[in-house]
């Protein structure tokens, strides 16, 4: 592998006779293998000797976080004439970042666990509980939120039945103090009231300390322009009108947003095998109540996708849609800052700038058609029609349009 990437005789003499080679091109291999560069590989192995340097690793051993750490304050303190061209490669940030990958693919690294004392069992049971009423990224924000609470009060206690309603104050009191935007501490309350309310029923914790818990009243954006108007989606749409992978992609991924109202996890978890082509169909699993819906592929969203797959999409073993344009190529995590880059490129007014607008763009645009709410719920994926009236409240002719509709027998 090292005869590969250098060409000077010095360099790859320099790389075969350092500690643990076949460690550092196994490695070197793997990432290869997830399409990484030659430049890049060689910045990487160049790193690796440093690495095995400073860290003194003669032999494969485990590794805790404070030697990387002390390791990277060295290497940021040593004079050498280079390190001011190779600018970041240099840092200790990097220097950190690639002995961890390093290490733990190696399985060396030593993780210390995140242990919450005795709260471990009930948040486990917790997670279990709710898994299956809650979409995933829904159950992953609690549990982020509710690990840094249980963090805070391990410290303190050692079971949840001393917790009392002058801890959580104190507890977002010191938040507070960091600065904590209202509606970071109104999602926070309500993972603890959560949480506390189902430790309740099992006699975790003191009764009605979650009912003593209040969340904090926000300012209503019902003033706001939620989404962006049709005409706007459009011109976003029209604005991804080149051949780049980047306008390729994105164009995919608005026409989903807006045209089927998809959410930004059911884009991200879109595969190749959701598409039947033969059938112009595809199917969608929804972020909530874990259902899946079906819908024939329209025929601008189907030839953009195309052309997406085909000159756009990297070559890669992963069976997802969207995936990231350079190497290594992974899943998109997120489709929000494809649709915020647009939105703001073209000064569109939106209250929103995330892929949320499209869908309320796209349900608002249904209702001004006059479409009956209940088809409205359906397409969207609610299970009930009242969720709907969130997307027409901030259009006047839109509630007209429904007011003068008949609601016999819906429920």
């Amino acid at each position: 592998m090292i005869e590969t990437l250098f060409v000077k005789q010095s360099a790859i003499v320099r790389h075969l006779e350092a500690p643990l080679l076949k460690e550092r091109e196994a490695y070197l291999q793997h990432l290869a293998s997830r399409g990484k560069r030659q430049p890049q590989l060689q910045n990487i192995s160049m790193e690796l000797l440093h690495i095995v340097r400073i860290m003194d690793l003669q032999v494969l051993r485990t590794v805790k976080e404070e030697e990387i750490r002390t390791g990277a304050q060295i290497w940021s303190e040593e004079e050498e004439p280079r390190r001011a061209i190779r600018g970041n490669k240099s840092s200790p940030a990097r220097f950190t970042l690639t002995a961890r990958a390093w290490l733990r693919f190696l399985g060396q690294l030593v993780v210390p666990p995140t242990s919450f004392y005795c709260f471990d069992s009930p948040l486990t049971e917790f997670r279990e509980s709710v898994q299956s009423r809650m979409a995933v990224d829904t159950l992953r924000g609690y549990l982020t939120r509710l690990e840094k609470f249980l963090r805070w009060a391990s410290a303190k206690h050692e079971t949840l039945m001393s917790l009392s309603l002058q801890d959580i104050d104190d507890y977002f009191e010191s938040n507070r103090l960091r600065r904590w935007r209202p509606k970071t501490i109104a999602a926070q309350v309500q993972a603890i009231k959560t949480f506390l309310s189902y430790a309740e029923t099992r006699g975790w914790c003191r009764p009605g300390l979650a009912r003593s818990i209040h969340r904090p009243v926000l300012r209503s954006r019902d003033a706001r322009v939620s989404g962006p108007s049709w005409k706007d989606v459009r011109r976003m749409i029209n604005d991804c009108g080149g051949s780049s992978c980047a306008d390729l992609r994105a164009k995919a991924i608005l026409l989903l947003c807006s045209v089927y109202a998809l959410r930004n996890s059911e884009v991200i978890h879109l595969s190749l095998d959701d598409f039947d082509w033969r059938n112009e169909i595809f199917t969608v699993r929804r972020a909530k109540y874990g259902r899946t819906q079906q819908f024939p592929i329209q025929y601008e969203v189907g030839e953009t996708i195309i052309r997406y797959l085909r000159n756009g999409r990297p070559d890669s073993h992963c069976r997802q849609l969207f995936l990231s344009q350079h190497a290594p190529y992974r899943p998109l995590k997120t489709v929000g800052p494809v649709v915020k880059r647009r939105i703001l490129r073209l000064n569109i007014e939106s209250g929103s700038r995330g892929p949320h607008s499209l869908r309320h763009a796209c349900a608002t645009e249904l209702l001004r058609k006059g479409t009956p709410l209940r088809d409205i719920a359906n397409f969207l994926g609610h299970r009930d029609i009242d969720s709907v009236s969130t997307y027409a409240k901030h259009d006047q002719r839109a509630l007209r349009a429904v007011a003068a509709f008949s609601l016999v027998g819906v429920r």
